[in-house]
């Protein structure tokens, strides 16, 4: 393992051993709309559709695809939280993996990616966007989030929140509006692309700045 690998496995381990509480997925104002899209976009798949999802940190969303499919699959850097997850979770197979490399799983091995806060996280989403893509059946679904950017936010974010928002403790690398995400996505050879945003259940504020942007897409039927 590479030194940088070894240091960003080391990062993610503390941060989730010793910050559990603050990033869980749960815990997060707009986990129940994440989770009420997830549910919409998935209704129509049978239950015996393998699933993945990338990027699994404590197993928040990883337990209501599991609630929904037979054969789920989860990944994450982090070594102790999986190890973690493994025993809170044991229907649900739990494998230690950085996205930044090749994903350990043959071409079309899963109808669905379930990729929830991660890409904002990676030097390079392009190739882990790739591999997702690889990963997909034909005709494989998609499903990502990430924190919104957008010119009003970014605004109140230059004007209020400059020095927070971008702190160098803060393991965001990355900042999505949905244009920019879009790209990025059809670039890695997906298609059918659908873009909505979300905030945390408060109207007026959800609908000058939202918190999310929420992003469905589908690997072509016909495989290259």
């Amino acid at each position: 393992m590479s030194e940088t690998l070894t240091q960003n496995k080391k990062f993610y381990d503390a941060y989730w051993s010793t910050n559990r509480k603050t990033f869980s997925g749960s815990n997060q104002g707009y986990a129940p709309n994440l989770r009420r899209w997830m549910m919409d976009e998935l209704r129509d798949l049978a239950p015996t559709v393998p699933v993945i999802e990338v990027g699994c940190g404590d197993g928040s969303f990883t337990t209501d695809l599991a609630r929904k499919f037979s054969s789920v699959t989860a990944i994450d850097i982090s070594s102790g939280q999986i190890a973690e997850n493994a025993v809170r979770l044991p229907t649900i197979t739990f494998r230690q993996h950085d996205v930044s490399e090749t994903f350990p799983f043959e071409d079309s091995s899963f109808g669905v990616v379930w990729c929830s806060e991660v890409l904002e996280h990676l030097f390079d989403p392009a190739f882990a966007l790739r591999e997702i893509r690889r990963i997909l059946r034909p005709g494989g679904r998609l499903l990502v989030t990430v924190p919104y950017h957008g010119r009003f936010k970014n605004v109140l974010i230059a004007l209020f929140n400059w020095d927070e928002h971008f702190v160098p403790s803060n393991p965001h690398i990355r900042f999505y509006t949905n244009r920019s995400l879009s790209r990025i996505v059809s670039a890695a050879g997906l298609q059918s692309i659908k873009i909505k945003t979300c905030g945390m259940g408060r109207p007026l504020r959800d609908l000058f700045v939202p918190t999310n942007i929420l992003l469905s897409a589908r690997r072509g039927t016909v495989a290259k």
